[in-house]
C-alpha cells in the first residue's frame, strides 16, 4: 500500500496540471490515434492521468498500459513569502503614487494577488496614517 501511495506522488510530480502529452497508443480505444495530443488535467488517487484531449475526449491514461510521452511541463509556480523592496524612499508622498509604486513592485515579483489586495485595503482604509501602517 505505502508502494502503491509513494508511486501515485511520483506520477502527480512527474505530471503536473498542464503537462502536454503526445499519445503513443492507448488499449482499446480505436478513436484514439497515435499522436495525439492532450492535456493533464490531474492524477488521480489510483495514478491515473486524467486528461484533457484535443479532439475533445476526455479519457484517462493509464501508465504502464497505454504508451505515451511528456513534450511540454508547465513552469513551476513559485510562491513568494517575503515581500520585496519598494523604491518609496524619496518618493513623491501621495497616497496613491506610493499605492503604485508598491502594486507595480509586487507584481513585477510575481505576486498581483498581493498588490490587489494591497490596493483593496489601502483605499478602504480612513486616512493618510492609516494607509501608510498596512503592510
Amino acid at each position: 500500500m505505502l508502494n502503491e501511495r509513494n508511486m501515485v506522488e511520483r506520477l502527480k510530480k512527474m505530471y503536473p496540471k498542464g503537462t502536454r502529452i503526445r499519445l503513443a497508443a492507448m488499449f482499446g480505444e480505436m478513436d484514439m490515434p497515435s499522436g495525439l495530443m492532450g492535456t493533464v488535467d490531474f492524477v488521480d488517487d489510483i495514478g491515473q492521468l486524467q486528461m484533457t484531449w484535443d479532439n475533445g475526449r476526455t479519457l484517462a491514461l493509464v501508465p504502464g498500459e497505454d504508451s505515451f510521452s511528456a513534450i511540454s511541463r508547465p513552469e513551476p509556480v513559485q510562491t513568494r513569502t517575503e515581500k520585496p523592496n519598494a523604491p518609496l524612499i524619496g518618493a513623491n508622498g501621495n497616497i496613491f503614487n506610493l499605492m503604485g509604486i508598491t502594486s507595480c513592485t509586487l507584481k513585477a515579483a510575481g505576486m498581483p494577488e498581493q498588490a490587489n489586495q494591497m490596493c483593496q485595503r489601502i483605499t478602504a482604509s480612513g486616512s493618510y496614517g492609516e494607509a501608510l501602517d498596512i503592510r
